[in-house]
């Protein structure tokens, strides 16, 4: 009788920790595509305001240093920024109004872009100018 209540106990404890194994691979594929799902909602809103872009053809260079709190573009602008050594560029949206999106959002690969707010005036496109 008592190798019999061991063996249920050993039992109990094996599925117990299959259990809480498996938990947490489920727990940690859903964080994975917790997080993929994030990246790919952030890409989708980046396209609202235009598209990576080759920075051999842009307008102009704007270099992304500390204190850099915000830069002003026009719509449709093809603008490089530097940091370091590291240059990305974006071709800005033709814009109905005047909007603003945060740099890091665009280009979040690029040091220091995070917390510096890009300005995008509206376009002549749709304002007759």
């Amino acid at each position: 009788m008592k190798a019999k209540r061991s063996a249920l106990l050993f039992v109990a404890i094996m599925l117990g920790g299959m259990s809480a194994l498996y938990a947490m691979e489920e727990h940690g594929s859903k964080a994975s595509v917790s997080a993929s799902a994030e990246q790919a909602a952030s890409k989708r809103h980046a396209a609202l305001f235009g598209d990576q872009a080759d920075p051999s053809g842009v307008t102009r260079i704007v270099d992304v240093k500390s204190g850099l709190r915000y830069v002003n573009v026009d719509s449709g602008e093809t603008v490089a920024f530097r940091a370091g050594e590291q240059v990305s560029a974006w071709t800005f949206a033709q814009m109905i109004k005047d909007t603003s999106v945060d740099l890091g959002l665009l280009l979040p690969d690029l040091p220091g872009s995070a917390g510096v707010r890009v300005y995008i005036d509206r376009s002549d496109l749709f304002t007759g100018g």
